[in-house]
C-alpha cells in the first residue's frame, strides 16, 4: 500500500508531503484553540480513562488531491466554552496553519463536535 501524499510542483522541482504531515499540522493547530479537550499523558491515561476509555483527542480524516486538501475533525469541547466558537476556531486555525506551513490549499475543514467534557484542572495530574 502506497503512502498518501500531496505533491507541489513548480519551476524548481517537486515537493512531496506525506498525509501524516498534514494530519500532524491539523492536530497541533486544533490543540491551540481554547476550549478543545485533550487526552492527557502519552500512556492512554488522563481524561481518556475517565470517560469509558474513549479518547477525547481530535480524530482527523484527510482527503488529499493535487489541487487541495479536505479535512474532517471530530473534537470534544470543554464544558463552559461556546461550542460553535471552538469549532470555528478549529476551522480557522487548521486552514491557516496547513496553508502557511505546508503550502497546500485547504478546500474544506469540516468539524463535528462529538462530546462536551468537564473542564480539566491542571492540578489533578500532580
Amino acid at each position: 500500500m502506497a503512502d498518501k501524499r500531496v505533491e507541489l510542483i513548480d519551476e524548481d522541482g517537486r515537493i512531496s508531503i506525506a498525509e501524516d504531515v498534514i494530519t500532524s499540522i491539523a492536530r497541533i493547530a486544533a490543540d491551540k484553540v481554547d476550549g478543545i479537550a485533550h487526552s492527557l499523558g502519552s500512556g492512554g491515561g488522563g481524561l481518556m480513562s475517565i470517560f469509558s476509555g474513549e479518547d477525547i483527542a481530535p480524530n482527523i480524516k484527510t482527503e488529499l488531491s493535487n489541487e487541495a486538501v479536505r479535512l474532517e475533525l471530530r473534537i470534544s469541547v470543554e464544558y463552559g466554552y461556546p461550542v460553535h466558537e471552538v469549532a470555528q476556531g478549529v476551522q480557522q486555525n487548521v486552514q491557516r496553519d496547513i496553508e502557511l506551513l505546508a503550502g497546500v490549499t485547504v478546500s474544506h475543514v469540516d468539524v463535528f463536535v462529538k462530546k462536551v467534557v468537564p473542564p480539566h484542572t491542571h492540578g489533578d495530574e500532580e
